[in-house]
């Protein structure tokens, strides 16, 4: 009889060790379960504001093309008296110092970036040729482990300068394009009539071209300064036809008003008085890194995005800015083509795993 209690006691005991077993490896298996997630791409947007005002149709080729201070000083005039230019071609160069010093420190900054992830990188080899010699036998396994350590530090520090250098190059890419932007173009097809000294209070160029047709409008300030000579505009005509403009002149007209004009490139069945709407874009950020609204996580009052790096999940706090057609403007702590999760939870941890769907 003690026996088989015994053995009762026995068969109890190995349940018990098979069930707590079972139960700790299903536990274990949904603490590691990686969850599904939808996820987007931050993405190169332009951010852009229309303006309308009404113009009028006058007949009129003379393009008087004035200096323009807010580009920076006048690096050289292109063009003489006499000279025969066409739409497009490049009459006045400006040059801007704050423009070519901001420049120079980025690229200051990139080359840094560059030498460290070059450093890291010379580390990352010399730390897997160590590990790929490791002698399990010989060598200490705490000395592997130390190994292993220098070897994700290497790589997570080249990384960030890798992500660094990336960011800083589109910088200068930027930067380097506003650089050629600080030019004068010609409106249009014609004969330079008339060049003026830098700083007088007359035009600098005098342009008569073969177009007919301008579009004259009265302006406010604030329109006035989103554009400049040599613009291209759009222009909504009779039967809400979309035909494109270059802007001529920008000049005040009193203390509050500007008296805008605008060359109208398809003339054919314009007249005289007709009445067109010149339509402005205003360009609020260019290039921005944007991504998807639902991609935004607001969590204690800051703003993140979640991103995705090897199936992992990393919490990035960011700066958002303008917010357009369900796209946010993120200008700081993001770069473009970084995987984030969309409709995100404050219940994610960075470093989890997850799964995209």
């Amino acid at each position: 009889m003690n026996k088989l209690k015994w053995v009762a006691a026995a068969i109890m005991v190995v349940l018990l060790v098979v069930m707590n077993i079972v139960i700790f490896d299903k536990k274990e298996s949904a603490a590691v379960e990686a969850p599904r997630v939808a996820t987007g791409l931050s993405t190169q947007k332009d951010f852009t504001k229309k303006h309308e005002t009404t113009g009028v149709a006058q007949s009129k080729n003379t393009f008087e093309i004035y200096e323009n201070a807010s580009l920076g000083s006048i690096k050289e005039v292109l063009v003489s008296k006499g000279d025969t230019v066409t739409s497009g071609q490049t009459l006045i160069t400006y040059e801007n110092a704050e423009i070519d010093n901001e420049l120079r420190n980025l690229k200051r900054d990139k080359e840094a970036a560059d030498v460290r992830s070059s450093h890291y990188s010379g580390q990352i080899s010399e730390w897997k040729s160590e590990l790929s010699d490791f002698d399990e036998e010989k060598d200490s396994k705490d000395a592997k482990v130390l190994l292993q350590e220098k070897l994700a530090e290497a790589e997570l520090q080249s990384d960030l300068a890798e992500n660094e250098s990336s960011v800083l190059s589109d910088e200068i890419s930027d930067l380097e394009e506003q650089l050629e932007d600080l030019s004068v173009k010609s409106p249009a097809d014609g004969v330079v009539s008339e060049v003026n000294g830098v700083g007088d209070d007359e035009p600098l160029l005098t342009i008569v071209g073969q177009g007919n047709f301008e579009l004259v409008a009265d302006i406010d300030q604030k329109m006035a300064s989103l554009v400049k000579t040599g613009d291209t505009v759009q222009i909504k005509s009779n039967g809400e036809k979309i035909l494109m403009g270059t802007v001529q002149t920008v000049l005040p007209a009193d203390q509050n008003n500007f008296k805008l004009t605008v060359l109208v490139e398809d003339e054919a069945s314009w007249v005289e008085g007709q009445t067109a709407q010149i339509i402005v874009t205003e360009k609020l950020a260019e290039k921005a890194i944007s991504v998807p609204k639902q991609a935004i996580l607001i969590d204690d009052g800051k703003t993140y995005v979640l991103t995705i790096v090897k199936n992992k999940l990393y919490k990035l706090k960011v700066s958002a800015g303008l917010e357009q057609k369900g796209n946010v403007q993120i200008t700081k702590g993001l770069k473009k083509g970084q995987v984030v999760v969309m409709n995100p939870s404050p219940v994610f941890v960075s470093g989890q795993p997850v799964l995209k769907k």
